[in-house]
């Protein structure tokens, strides 16, 4: 059951995707919203000199501030319009990334939903914002694009499988607000028919893990060709006009650097359909 959703908010325009997402999940699910603006301050450095702030003046702080303030404002408008409970908070990270704030706020939800990045953001931590949510948060992150609308309950599913945790654990990460007559495409991309890939029928197992749960549940098998494998399943969400894409999200997290694996970018950078990521 959903009962808590969390949106972090980015001050873009992706924040308008993730708060309508937001509503229409609370509205269908009787949910309570929570939506987190932080006010980022550089994180002081300590130094023979003591700790020191780099780059910020009282103005300078001032103004992320209220950047946080506006953004907070937005959300706290279009969230009480909805007549939804919700909550809005804004927080200041004197000590912490606003990333790292936001993954702490995120474990008390359900679910995190995130904008998708919006290109030509000043100052966009974009990146390193979603990796905190999927690897620190503990929940999994529903990615809408920005300017995309989230079809609740969705129709038709496409789940991205590969026979390893994450995946598994996106499957049922969604079954909790999948409708049972949902359509779902199990979707493998140049399996590996070996006893430790995908077995002898890839992707048979958990489709039938799933119709016990009443989903219409197939399998379709591409292969990718001259495409990565991410194209691959964008290319299939945009085939079947996916509702929402499913899969497990990988990524390496290096200091103040954000790896992620291949197929994860992709998705990331190039769906136009609602993606529910799990790690």
């Amino acid at each position: 059951m959903i009962r808590d959703l969390f949106v972090f908010l980015q001050g873009t325009a992706a924040d308008a995707a993730a708060l309508d997402a937001a509503i229409a999940l609370a509205q269908a699910h009787d949910a309570h919203v929570a939506a987190l603006a932080v006010a980022h301050a550089p994180v002081p450095f300590a130094s023979e000199w003591g700790v020191t702030a780099v780059g910020l003046d009282q103005a300078g702080f001032e103004a992320l501030r209220k950047a946080a303030e506006d953004a907070a404002a937005g959300a706290r408008k279009k969230l009480a319009a909805a007549g939804i409970a919700h909550e809005v908070r804004v927080a200041d990270s004197p000590l912490a990334w606003p990333e790292e704030v936001a993954a702490l706020h995120a474990r008390h939800a359900d679910l995190c939903v995130f904008g998708g990045p919006a290109p030509g953001a000043p100052g966009s931590r974009f990146g390193t914002s979603f990796d905190a949510l999927l690897m620190h948060s503990g929940r999994p992150v529903l990615l809408v694009p920005d300017g995309v609308a989230l079809m609740v309950p969705p129709r038709r599913v496409v789940i991205a499988w590969q026979p390893r945790r994450e995946a598994s654990r996106a499957v049922h990460d969604a079954l909790p607000w999948l409708p049972r007559d949902a359509q779902v495409d199990v979707l493998v991309v140049n399996p590996q028919t070996t006893a430790l890939g995908y077995g002898e029928a890839p992707g048979s197992d958990i489709a039938r893990h799933l119709a016990r749960h009443g989903c219409q549940a197939k399998v379709v098998e591409v292969e990718r060709g001259g495409h990565s494998t991410g194209e691959a399943i964008l290319e299939h969400a945009r085939a079947s006009v996916a509702d929402l894409v499913v899969m497990g999200g990988f990524s390496h997290s290096r200091w103040r650097e954000q790896v992620f694996g291949g197929v994860t970018r992709t998705v990331l950078e190039g769906t136009r359909t609602p993606v529910l990521f799990s790690h």
